[in-house]
């Protein structure tokens, strides 16, 4: 009777922790229809963007050698393999290319705009963010000091228009925002869009 009733806890105990494993997001081509990012709990991203590539003079192996150089040459100046390409390729006069970046400061590097990804204590934030933040799911406007209390949620910065997907749950965003799913905003213009998560 004890072995049975042991046998039964530990087995409710494992379906217990293996339900409690956070979802792990990708992104691939089929995914996608704008210009997306993806922020992983780790601080890697990936990021996808789509660009017009229906000209007959437009060359994929081309744009491949062109990305590749340009990555190469990023990672050898940083010293270490920080961006990678994951998928390029063209959908219904499309090219559709999705980069991994192991960090947003190379992102930001790469790329030569600005933005960020941190934990809510400012101190270390050299960005302007807005004063207001929208609560998630209550459509109720807060101060920035409400909006970076809980110490354990991320904040992700963009100044570019992306679908915007996190590997958690969102809890506050910029005005400039929309909130499409409890992991997904999208951001509008290209002034500065937060987004404060709980990986």
């Amino acid at each position: 009777m004890k072995k049975a009733l042991l046998s039964t806890i530990i087995l409710l105990s494992f379906i217990v922790l293996v339900g409690c494993k956070k979802k792990e997001f990708l992104l691939t081509s089929d995914d996608v229809s704008a210009n997306t990012l993806l922020m992983k709990r780790d601080g890697s991203l990936l990021v996808a963007t789509i660009e017009d590539f229906s000209k007959e003079y437009y060359n994929l192996s081309e744009l491949n050698d062109f990305v590749t150089g340009e990555i190469n040459a990023y990672n050898k100046k940083v010293g270490s393999d920080e961006i990678s390409i994951e998928e390029l390729e063209i959908k219904n006069g499309k090219a559709i290319m999705i980069l991994r970046y192991s960090k947003m400061e190379h992102y930001s590097e790469f790329n030569k705009v600005p933005a960020a990804y941190y934990g809510t204590d400012l101190k270390e934030v050299d960005l302007e963010l807005p004063s207001q933040y929208i609560k998630a799911g209550k459509d109720k406007v807060v101060d920035m000091e409400t909006a970076m209390k809980n110490s354990k949620n991320k904040v992700l910065v963009v100044y570019e228009p992306y679908d915007i997907i996190v590997e958690g749950d969102v809890k506050f965003y910029s005005d400039n925002a929309t909130l499409i799913e409890d992991n997904k905003v999208q951001s509008i213009g290209e002034e500065a869009t937060v987004v404060i998560f709980r990986p």
